[in-house]
This record gives C-alpha cells, structure tokens and sequence, in this order.
C-alpha cells in the first residue's frame, strides 16, 4: 500500500477546509441530494462527501457506508485531492498503490474508485466528492463530466452555508451593537449631562475641592465614552472590510510608550501603577496600527479590572522566533463562564472593579487583529493573581 504525498501547499489547504466551519457537523439535505445524485448518475452502490484534513477524511455526506471517517493514510480520497481532475481506479486489485489497502482487503472491499476534487476558489483541494462500486469498472465520459459539475455544486453548498452562517452571526452582532448603542453609550453621556448642569446652576456655590470631584466624574465618563467609541469604530472598520494588514519589521517599545501615553489618565483616576518592562531591542514582524490597536484594548481591558491602586504590567519576551507580550492586572481574574469564549465572540463582560461595563469588543478585535498577523492570543490560566493576556507575534 501506499499513501498518498501531502499535498504541496498544505498549510493553506487545510485553512481553506477549516474556513467552512464545517467538520464533525450534523448530516444536511442539501449534501445527501447531492451523494444520491452521484450514486444514481454513476450507477454505484457508494458516494460519499469526503472531507480530508491532516489525519482523517471525515464524510459530510455518505450513501451506501456506515462508517463516518477513515485514517488519512488509507484513503482513496487524499490521493484524488493531489489531481486536478476526476482520479479513477478502475481496479484496485490490479494497482500497487492499493492492492493490499485496508478498504480493499476488508469493507467496503473497494474495487472501483473515483474521486472528483472540490476546489475552492482559490484552488485548494478540501476533499472529494467520490463514488465506490466493489466491482471493476471505468466511468464514461458523460458520467466523469457529472461528477466534476457535482463537485462544484458541493463546494457552492458550503460556500452558501458558510455565508449563511456569517449572515446569523452578523445579524446577532448587529443586535448586540444596537444593545451598546442603546445603554452602555447612554449611561455615560447621562452622567456627563447631569454633572455638567450641576456645575451650570450652582457654579457659584460650590468649593474648589467639589469643582474637582465633579470634573473627574466628567472626565471618567468622557474616557469610558470615548474608549466604546474607539472600540466601536474598529469593529465596523473591520466587518465592512476596511482594516488591512501590513507586516514590517517593527520596534515594540515606541509602540508601547504610545498607547501607555494615551492610557495614562484613565489609569491615573483609578490610582493605577501603570509599568512595562519591555526592552528596546525587542523587534517583530507585524502591523504597527494594529499592534497598538491590540495594545490599548488590552491595557484598557486590564485597567478597566484593576482595583483601585492597583496595578497594570506589561512585558515582552522572545521566544525562539516568536515574540511574546503579556498584559497582566491583579484584579479578581477571569471568570470560569467566560474564559471558553473571551476571545472568538462579543460577550457580555463583567462588570469592572468601579462598575464599568462591556461587551467584549475589545477582546475580540484583539483576537482578530492578532491572527490576521499570523500570531496567537491565549489567557494565562496559570497566573491566579489577577488576569495576564498574552499574544505572540514572529520575531525579527
């Protein structure tokens, strides 16, 4: 027997089948009208969906077979993905690759196979759509020509689900969006309007130290306001597609020194020691603008869950050939709840240590922003003083 090679853009092949969303789903009309058809056009008693990611194919869809995968390594399959066009086995008994294969010594004693690729769009194979008899057999012309034209009606399903899904998902951010809009921008700018009257009427009568309390609620809600704006404004940027990604040898510590500049009030208010231990030397690959952008979420993040005189660090690592940015607080930590999904959806967030609210934006983009770089974003679970985010990016 012998396996198939791996195909020679792998990496981004099984990024494009993991795209759809789509592994270990649930059986779906569209797909099984689809494996019917095939089976009847090509008259065999098997047709199958066959996904193949890096160590299985898996059937989305399957007529004439109980089984729901295979092992990548005996598979039909992750040769056909190898091919432009339909790859047939007339007769596997009579082809080395194949004779003493598992799938033909015992069930589905396969005999004949063909396996039409789906292509994305770009190209990249995610897997078949193959028919099986257990007898030798070569498909005519007008048969193969089917299968390749039901290959790209698979693919045109995926994409149609996959769209489908984004629609759900969009249409849900859109109602959360409206939620924020709705009450976490009003309750600030309430705030602000009502302390701004009082100073009005009684501008007179109050002391210098009551003028001071008052222009600091003034000033900490014009920061929360301004800090949703923000986060606001770089999530529709990027759902309509706006935010690009530019990677170049960048410095991180001018970076840093920036966003700390612009956080630096907001710390100040809550009496946040605000600190980093990042050296000047630490170099990495990535998109500057969207490096502070995953900073000041980050930093803001942390302060908004510090307590009162707390503290906010931040550091930088290089590891092998990757860069590593921590961002710790000693608040009262990530609750279990969130943890599974603070970073791939908006979430209603908790509440921070002076009752600032959230959805979770922030953390989001931050996600986005950091795998649009080719970099990772994780929670330490390990660190119990507080909450630390680490993201990494390529070094230079």
């Amino acid at each position: 027997m012998e396996s198939a090679a791996q195909h020679p853009n792998e990496g981004n092949r099984l990024e494009a089948l993991l795209r759809y969303e789509v592994l270990d789903t649930q059986g779906e009309e569209a797909f099984d009208e689809l494996t019917e058809l095939a089976s009847s056009i090509c008259d065999t008693p098997i047709s199958l969906i066959s996904l193949v990611d890096d160590h299985r194919q898996w059937f989305k869809s399957r007529v004439g077979v109980d089984a729901t995968e295979t092992g990548k390594e005996i598979a039909f399959c992750s040769h056909a993905i190898l091919q432009e066009n339909v790859f047939e086995v007339p007769n596997a008994l009579d082809d080395k690759r194949f004779v003493d294969n598992p799938l033909v010594t015992g069930a589905p004693d396969i005999r004949f196979y063909a396996g039409a690729p789906l292509m994305n769009a770009d190209g990249l194979p995610i897997g078949t759509l193959c028919v099986i008899d257990q007898k030798a057999r070569e498909l005519t012309d007008e048969q193969r020509r089917a299968l390749q034209v039901l290959a790209k009606q698979v693919v045109s399903q995926l994409e149609l689900r996959l769209n489908s899904r984004r629609l759900e998902r969009l249409n849900t951010e859109r109602e959360q969006l409206f939620a924020v809009l709705a009450h976490d921008l009003r309750s600030p700018f309430t705030s602000i309007l009502g302390v701004a009257r009082r100073l009005k009427k009684r501008a007179q009568d109050l002391s210098p130290e009551d003028v001071g309390t008052m222009s600091e609620l003034v000033l900490n809600s014009s920061l929360r306001v301004y800090q949703l704006l923000d986060e606001l404004l770089q999530w529709s940027e990027n759902r309509l597609g706006a935010t690009k990604c530019q990677m170049e040898p960048t410095e991180l510590l001018p970076l840093l020194s920036e966003t700390l500049e612009l956080m630096a009030e907001g710390a100040e208010l809550k009496g946040i020691d605000l600190s980093h231990l990042v050296g000047a030397d630490v170099r990495l690959q990535g998109d500057p603008t969207l490096i502070k952008t995953t900073l000041r979420n980050l930093i803001a993040n942390a302060i908004k869950y510090a307590p009162e005189q707390g503290r906010v660090q931040i550091n930088a690592e290089v590891r092998g050939r990757w860069v590593e940015v921590s961002v710790e607080d000693n608040g009262e930590g990530v609750p279990e709840p969130i943890k599974k999904n603070l970073f791939v959806e908006c979430v209603k967030s908790q509440r921070g240590s002076q009752g600032e609210a959230g959805h979770g934006l922030g953390l989001n983009l931050s996600y986005e922003f950091v795998r649009m770089q080719g970099g990772r974003i994780w929670l330490d679970e390990g660190y119990t003083n507080g909450a630390r985010i680490i993201f990494r990016l390529p070094s230079v």
